[in-house]
């Protein structure tokens, strides 16, 4: 995959608000080959009753089926996640010397019976001491506000960590009412787009994706990257459990390989 350009104003962008989209980053055909694959392990978890993904209640199921780190099981996905296209961009979004993988998932919300996703930050559910990590949010088909685009309230990320959100249960805007004034004022903004395009956004940023009222899922191949020196906190989650490192460690080793250096 070729290098996508990103300037110097796009990363101020991104450091001024906590997001950014970015359009055409995948080519027609490397969307349809990447769909492809996600759609058989969602097929496979159909089929051979697999556990991909940290729940499947029903109440999180409508919020969208997860599959976490389906890199380690599918080489083309692994392909994907490895490329330093998207890695590159994640690097020089946050200014690093490098930027590892933390884990992978792809998010599908179903049509029809379909809940929104409660507004959240993602930081508050990983086990990092430091901030930075970012998200790229990857879109396998057209996202609309009808189907289940990302919004975005700009410049969250600088309130800091705020409290978690149960997002199987959440109401739509539980954590916008401790927000601070300032912040309540501001308009979240949407991120419809082609597929092929995508979002990065900050861990802290604040951030959901309405309910998918079309007669299509929406599919999204979502990539979390740590920058260089993040360290492990103790915290329960289901990629950092697996681990074995001490509280104050930097992340290191094959389940976190280094994606994009400079």
């Amino acid at each position: 995959m070729a290098q996508y350009p990103i300037t110097e104003e796009q990363v101020r962008f991104y450091e001024e608000n906590g997001y950014i989209q970015l359009h055409q980053v995948l080519l027609p055909a490397e969307v349809e080959w990447l769909r492809g694959h996600v759609d058989r392990a969602i097929e496979d978890v159909k089929t051979q009753k697999l556990n991909l993904g940290p729940r499947t209640d029903e109440g999180y199921t409508k919020v969208f089926l997860q599959l976490v780190n389906i890199w380690e099981r599918y080489p083309a996905i692994e392909e994907y996640v490895h490329n330093a296209k998207i890695g590159e961009i994640a690097r020089r979004l946050t200014r690093s010397k490098f930027v590892r993988l933390w884990h992978d998932q792809a998010l599908i919300k179903y049509p029809r019976d379909s809940k929104a996703t409660a507004w959240h930050q993602d930081t508050v559910y990983w086990p990092m001491n430091e901030g930075g990590g970012l998200s790229c949010w990857m879109a396998l088909d057209d996202v609309t506000v009808d189907n289940g685009c990302m919004w975005f309230i700009p410049g969250s990320y600088k309130l800091g960590a705020l409290e978690s959100v149960d997002l199987g249960n959440a109401t739509d805007d539980s954590i916008l009412a401790a927000l601070p004034e300032a912040y309540r004022a501001r308009k979240p903004v949407p991120m419809p787009m082609k597929a092929g395009s995508c979002t990065f956004h900050n861990g802290l940023t604040l951030h959901y994706a309405g309910p998918n009222i079309t007669e299509k899922p929406r599919r999204a191949m979502v990539t979390i990257f740590m920058p260089a020196g993040t360290t492990y906190k103790k915290h329960p989650h289901l990629v950092g459990d697996r681990a074995n490192l001490s509280p104050g460690e930097e992340f290191h080793g094959p389940l976190f390989p280094v994606i994009a250096r400079e």
